[in-house]
């Protein structure tokens, strides 16, 4: 508990207060009259005529000390009011942080809680349609390269057509059928595309259509077993001796090359051979 001063004001102390104040002005001016007549409304009995000067003046400031000391007239006065008295573990000045409304927070909580599962399958599809178009770009972009890396297919070597579908199913057959019909040009052409075709197209042999018999022949080394450049070797000196030279080819001659046409050149390549082995 603690004590509380404080100033009171009552209109009668204010009054006296007024009274002695007017007293000491005009005591001023007028003497020990005016002292007199003040101290005569504080204390009506004092016998002041009869005091000397001195005695009246020490008399005058006995009483002015007085009514300085006097609560009612000087207007102050102690009040009394109780108040708590704060711990002494309380910090003065120290003010509380305040706390955060937890409604607010809890439906936040719960929002989150409600959109946590929008939001992860949302995303999850998001992930799923990116993997599938990267994926269909990264097959495409392999089936370019693919392309791209494969060499292109001739279909005509020298003016001489070379396709599958432009050749009879049994080469060899036809060119003996030609041979025997006195027909050697057409046979050995016949014989010659054959084996252009399979080069190409069953043992991919880079002939392109610009190249010659040797260069054929060239490009044929080590793509094919040694047997089948033997016979396609046999084909293109015959080719050019009656082609190019003008030379009579034997019956003999023409027979081995037709029959050793399938033999030779429609087996499976060697490269498959050795990975089936």
């Amino acid at each position: 508990m603690s004590n509380k001063a404080c100033a009171m004001h009552s209109p009668r102390a204010e009054f006296r207060r007024g009274a002695l104040l007017f007293a000491l002005a005009c005591g001023a001016s007028s003497g020990a009259s005016a002292a007199e007549a003040a101290i005569a409304a504080s204390a009506p009995s004092a016998p002041m005529l009869s005091l000397s000067p001195a005695e009246r003046a020490a008399r005058i400031a006995a009483v002015v000390g007085q009514l300085r000391a006097d609560p009612l007239i000087s207007g102050q006065h102690k009040d009394h009011e109780l108040q708590w008295k704060k711990d002494k573990d309380e910090k003065p000045g120290k003010k509380e942080k305040p706390q955060p409304d937890p409604a607010w927070f809890k439906s936040f909580l719960d929002f989150l809680n409600d959109t946590s599962r929008f939001l992860f399958w949302g995303i999850a599809l998001v992930l799923v349609a990116v993997l599938l178009v990267s994926g269909r770009h990264l097959i495409q972009l392999q089936g370019l390269r693919r392309r791209a890396a494969a060499p292109s297919v001739v279909s005509h070597v020298r003016d001489l057509d070379v396709r599958p579908e432009s050749l009879p199913d049994d080469v060899g057959a036809a060119a003996w059928a030609l041979w025997q019909a006195d027909k050697v040009p057409a046979a050995l052409s016949l014989l010659y595309r054959g084996a252009l075709s399979r080069l190409i197209h069953r043992h991919h042999v880079p002939i392109a259509s610009s190249s010659t018999e040797g260069e054929c022949l060239e490009l044929s080394r080590g793509r094919i077993e040694t047997g089948a450049l033997r016979y396609v070797t046999q084909v293109v000196r015959a080719w050019e001796a009656n082609i190019y030279g003008g030379r009579n080819l034997s019956t003999a001659m023409g027979e081995a090359l037709c029959t050793g046409f399938a033999t030779r050149l429609d087996a499976a390549p060697a490269v498959a051979a050795e990975n089936a082995e």
